[in-house]
């Protein structure tokens, strides 16, 4: 009998941490597959000086949209720089419905640093846009679980 309980609960341990970890790599292959979309986000800043404001004026239209969403993601939005992704499609319940963004910063040497989820922003970073007095991005945290989201995004 105590056998039987042990097994069950290593059992119910297992099953969780393999969910944890299969949601966990359904987002990292989700912001993987956007980086793309950083680059053109990061390209229209550099041609124009200020964010783009939405996918259209980073060049994403319908076509590159559908290829950017990858399995997981049901839609991808530019809101003045910051990358939103929403889950969906073949997305564990467990994020459907739920959306993470992605900021950009700049250092002061004008890299740019994308900030995923619930990560703060570095010492010396600021939204891309602020050292040219532009329009910036906001970073806007996520709703997911922190134990879903990859290390770069926690």
């Amino acid at each position: 009998m105590l056998v039987a309980a042990a097994t069950s609960i290593l059992l119910a341990l297992g099953v969780s941490m393999y969910r944890t970890y299969s949601v966990r790599t359904q987002i990292a292959t989700s912001v993987g597959e956007i980086r793309a979309a950083q680059l053109l986000v990061v390209a229209a800043f550099r041609k124009s000086g200020t964010l783009p404001l939405d996918a259209p004026a980073t060049g994403i239209d319908e076509t590159a949209h559908k290829l950017l969403a990858g399995r997981y993601v049901e839609s991808l939005a530019v809101a003045n720089g910051r990358i939103d992704i929403t889950f969906g499609r073949e997305a564990s319940p467990a994020i459907a419905s739920e959306t993470l963004s992605l900021t950009p910063f700049e250092t002061v040497d004008e890299h740019v640093v994308w900030i995923c989820g619930n990560e703060s922003p570095g010492v010396g970073l600021k939204p891309l846009g602020f050292a040219s007095g532009a329009l910036q991005a906001v970073h806007v945290t996520t709703t997911i679980d922190d134990r879903y989201l990859p290390p770069s995004c926690r």
